[in-house]
């Protein structure tokens, strides 16, 4: 896929190839290998960037959501540019990719997180809590001070027919008053109306998918995110207000859980 990055702007490509079992997902980038663990984070502001060394990929989570969403645990991403292609601000444009080009079963068993005991974080009014599950269930919910925007919850079961219906489609968004701040911390310099949804005070800048468009895409950010935890997660999430920080939080407190919190299997 070729593109402009939403932040960067500038000209991007990505070129995905199979990985043999137990690679996961490795991003080739400034000639460097990255995986996709929340060990290499570099920075979470407006979205979530990678790194190791003088090697970065900004934007990664809309790309991880639909890798996780649809169960894809091996593949290498080689990424030509600073930055994943904004494609139209959402999942949906990746998940029919990987649908063209195949999903192949391998032999080894997919080997996912199972919780014993719950995990959370908090900041101030936000929260994210995981407790034991079978399968990754989410209930999300926003707030927001904003007219066209206010509550919006949702609750669902991820697999990959819900993800590619429900979740995929959502855009990112944006409100009106936001931008000049966002384009003077030097982002969103390739945003447009067809990556994102503008929201001014009285109508959005594009016809909405979704009623609750704006909450099925903060969990389409936590499904991205949750897999830099680097393997499937069964657990029932909540999610109050996250954030790309409240996200990653969460996937370094599992990541980091000791046996007797976690198992594989």
């Amino acid at each position: 896929m070729r593109g402009r990055g939403l932040h960067t702007g500038e000209d991007c490509e990505i070129r995905l190839s199979p990985a043999n079992e137990g690679s996961g997902i490795i991003f080739e980038a400034g000639g460097k290998e990255i995986r996709a663990h929340v060990s290499n984070v570099r920075d979470l502001h407006r979205g979530t960037t990678l790194g190791i060394g003088d090697a970065e990929v900004h934007t990664v989570e809309h790309l991880l959501a639909a890798l996780a969403g649809m169960g894809v645990d091996n593949v290498r991403i080689r990424v030509e540019g600073p930055e994943i292609p904004a494609a139209d601000g959402n999942a949906l444009p990746f998940v029919e990719l990987i649908e063209t080009a195949g999903i192949v079963e391998q032999q080894a068993e997919a080997v996912p997180i199972v919780l014993h005991e719950p995990v959370w974080i908090i900041d101030r009014d936000k929260c994210l809590l995981a407790v034991p599950g079978t399968g990754l269930s989410i209930k999300a919910l926003i707030s927001f001070q904003h007219p066209m925007i206010g509550e919006q919850a949702i609750s669902l079961r991820i697999d990959p027919e819900a993800f590619k219906k429900d979740i995929a489609p959502a855009r990112t968004f944006c409100t009106a008053d936001e931008i000049g701040f966002i384009l003077s911390q030097g982002l969103g310099k390739g945003g447009t109306e067809d990556n994102v949804i503008v929201v001014h005070e009285d109508h959005y800048s594009v016809p909405l998918r979704f009623n609750d468009e704006f909450v099925r895409h903060k969990v389409l950010d936590l499904i991205g995110d949750l897999a830099l935890i680097g393997q499937r997660l069964c657990a029932d999430v909540t999610a109050i207000k996250s954030s790309h920080a409240l996200n990653a939080g969460l996937a370094s407190k599992i990541s980091s859980l000791p046996a007797s919190g976690q198992q594989g299997g």
